[in-house]
């Protein structure tokens, strides 16, 4: 997919990856694959070995492999040094960056240079992809947009040139809402290629990355489920899939996928004899295993999979950051269930040399979990200390350079070190009473949190909604808490952590059959729950209650209540 491929908005666990830095003529062969779809398109050859490598290029680069695509291409160059298509892919696959820009340009030329036999649509492909090349992706995307329509109006049955389109327009969504430019031209596009090629992988990925973040993310619920049908052998596909089961609230047919997506990349890892950093997907994978277990409310598992992404990196020498973003994610496991201590005693040395931005977001995480634990413990001063010390790592980072390549950007982690702050520093005004300034603090929190990169670092503090919504039940309101518990509810509606929320806020507003209705829902996504958990004994003594008229108390008189009374359901605490 294009949109993935030249514009980097994942965040990368590694700063090297194998072949970035190597020619390529001098990428070592691939195998021909099986499970990656079933793309085709007919190109200006007689090898019929250089046909076959350059529709494996093709379906990985619908399925955003970009390095197994680039080494597909380059196999069929090598094959057919005049097929001017596998210099077309290798143009369009060679990376995104400023870096890159002189390989990619080589590469268009060359395609240029033998295209004078290819077909006229050959040619056409060529010439649109040229002005990417010779422009960029942001100077040259309208001119490569008008000669793709080109292109599609003149042969309207090749899907391939649609499809290409369609991914190259996939902008996303703003922090408000609304569409990226060209976004709905591509969901238009891809509604159509469903019908026409319903068995087209490709299609069916591009369709579920373009509804992932909308309103609306389980109209490509469908195409998840057929994606995991159609390329089981390409883990970046069966990574989108499974994010977009855990989005819908599908929370195992969610973890299949991400567990094949992890089986997917080990196999090739072994077959091809590669590094970890080689994978794909694996761990992006494994970091969404881990938040999926922990919304289901699975502890043990959630830490499981962050340690075994940790060990995973461990293999990898030389590579601080993706030990970083290991500990991060066993940093958001323990922090999700409220255990602070756990998540402040996370181990976080950075192996080999490291960046001014990874020596931040390591400080920003250990001054923020230091601030939970003083805040547990009542030491408000420890707290405001906390507060204080990751505000003074925000102005280095802003105005450190933007850092090139795969490597942390300084300024990325000035803004999640900014969140993070502000999450804390609201948590401390509440706790010290002052509501509105806390409010405030908070909901500068969120809007910043909106605002934040895809490709920076993923955030270690306290969903933000959830911190407000649970300041709103503390200061009497709860009619505010309740409509911003519904909104994370239709956002995350498999997340129990969200779903309790709502029970709770229900409670504080006396409506006992929706309080109910509420903690059943909450339970169901907790079925497989680790039973420790005290969430659970809270809603179980909540439904074995009904029919009660239960009285809310405070807190404070839940404390002094004397032990000897009777064992039925009699309080509840008006907060979690």
């Amino acid at each position: 997919m294009l949109a993935r491929l030249l514009r980097a908005d994942e965040p990368s666990v590694y700063v090297q990856i194998p072949w970035e830095e190597v020619a390529d003529v001098a990428l070592p062969s691939p195998p021909l694959r099986e499970g990656l779809g079933t793309a085709h398109l007919t190109v200006s050859t007689r090898e019929p070995l250089a046909q076959a490598y350059f529709d494996q290029g093709l379906r990985m680069l619908h399925l955003g492999w970009g390095l197994e695509a680039r080494r597909a291409f380059a196999e069929a160059v090598r094959r057919d040094s005049e097929l001017a298509m596998a210099w077309w892919g290798l143009a369009l696959t060679r990376g995104a960056g400023a870096r890159f820009a002189r390989p990619r340009a080589d590469a268009i030329r060359r395609a240029l240079s033998v295209s004078e036999g290819s077909s006229d649509l050959e040619q056409r492909y060529i010439v649109a992809a040229s002005l990417l090349a010779d422009k960029g992706p942001a100077n040259g995307r309208h001119a490569f947009v008008r000669d793709m329509e080109c292109l599609v109006d003149r042969y309207p049955e090749d899907a391939e040139a649609r499809l290409l389109l369609a991914g190259f327009l996939l902008d996303g969504y703003e922090a408000d809402g609304r569409p990226g430019q060209g976004l709905p031209y591509a969901q238009a596009l891809l509604r159509e290629l469903l019908r026409t090629h319903p068995d087209h992988a490709g299609v069916h990925h591009a369709w579920v990355n373009a509804m992932l973040h909308s309103a609306r993310p389980e109209v490509a619920l469908e195409s998840a489920r057929r994606l995991v049908e159609l390329a089981p052998g390409a883990s970046p596909a069966l990574l989108t899939a499974g994010r977009l089961l855990l989005r819908v609230g599908h929370g195992d047919e969610a973890r299949r996928a991400l567990e094949a997506a992890v089986a997917a990349d080990d196999a090739y890892l072994a077959a091809e004899e590669l590094p970890a950093s080689a994978a794909p997907s694996a761990e992006a994978a494994m970091r969404l295993l881990s938040e999926a277990c922990a919304e289901a409310g699975r502890y043990a598992d959630a830490q499981s999979w962050a340690r075994r992404l940790r060990h995973r990196v461990e293999t990898v020498e030389g590579e601080p950051q993706a030990s970083l973003f290991a500990s991060l994610t066993l940093v958001a496991a323990h922090l999700r269930f409220g255990f602070f201590r756990a998540a402040a005693d996370v181990p976080m040395e950075l192996p080999g040399p490291a960046s001014l931005a990874d020596h931040a977001l390591r400080d920003g995480v250990r001054h923020y979990t230091r601030g939970l634990c003083a805040l547990e413990s009542g030491r408000l001063t420890a707290v405001e200390q906390a507060c204080d010390l990751l505000d003074a790592l925000h102005p280095p980072l802003s105005e450190a350079r933007r850092s090139e390549g795969r490597a942390l950007c300084p300024r990325d982690v000035a803004r999640v070190v900014e969140v993070a702050a502000l999450e804390l520093r609201g948590a401390l005004e509440a706790r010290r009473g002052e509501t509105g300034r806390a409010e405030a603090t908070l909901t500068r929190a969120l809007r910043l949190e909106r605002r934040l990169r895809a490709a920076g670092p993923m955030p270690f503090w306290r969903p933000v909604r959830e911190a407000l919504a649970k300041l709103r039940l503390h200061s009497d309101r709860e009619d505010r808490a309740l409509t911003l518990a519904r909104t994370l509810i239709s956002e995350r509606p498999g997340c129990g952590h969200v779903r309790l929320l709502s029970a709770e806020a229900h409670v504080a507003l006396g409506a006992w059959d929706e309080a109910v209705t509420e903690f059943t829902a909450f339970l169901e996504c907790w079925r497989d729950a680790d039973p420790h958990l005290p969430e659970l004994r809270r809603a179980r003594l909540f439904i074995a209650g009904r029919g009660r008229v239960l009285r809310l108390v405070r807190p404070s008189e839940v404390a002094t209540a004397p032990e000897s009374e009777s064992t039925e359901p009699r309080v509840l605490e008006k907060v979690s």
